[in-house]
């Protein structure tokens, strides 16, 4: 577990570089590190670790949530520019709605971006689950 949490940390530090794929990818190295850290975290219940791995998976949760968002705005993206390469040509209400819903998404990722980031230098700040912790 502790090498997914590296793994995660290093991709956290060069996030703005990093494509839709390849977030969506570090999404699921945190969801691996967040069911591992429920799972196992069960096992051990000293007051000083349960503290911890609350925290712990807190920070997690936020991440992924995070860049749950963001996997679903590149998932509409493509879905609506998909939508808009067919041969015949699209109806003025479906251009429209195609329109809208990309300014949405526009508006939105900033924030959800930014979102991101704080909640991955949070992650990157929680201490972790050692095995004098446990």
């Amino acid at each position: 577990m502790s090498l997914r949490r590296r793994k995660i940390r290093k991709r956290a530090k060069s996030f703005a570089k990093l494509d839709a794929r390849r977030r969506h990818k570090l999404r699921i190295q945190a969801k691996k590190v967040r069911y591992a850290t429920d799972f196992f975290g069960s096992l051990f219940s000293e007051k000083r670790s349960d503290k911890r791995r609350i925290k712990f998976l807190a920070a997690l949760e936020s991440v992924q949530d995070c860049l749950g968002d963001l996997n679903d705005i590149a998932v509409h993206e493509s879905m609506i520019r998909a939508a808009g390469m067919r041969r015949r040509p699209s109806s003025r209400n479906k251009a429209f709605a195609a329109g809208l819903l990309t300014g949405r998404e526009d508006a939105r990722a900033d924030a959800v971006t930014a979102a991101a980031e704080d909640a991955l230098d949070q992650f990157a700040k929680t201490k972790p689950l050692s095995a004098s912790a446990r």
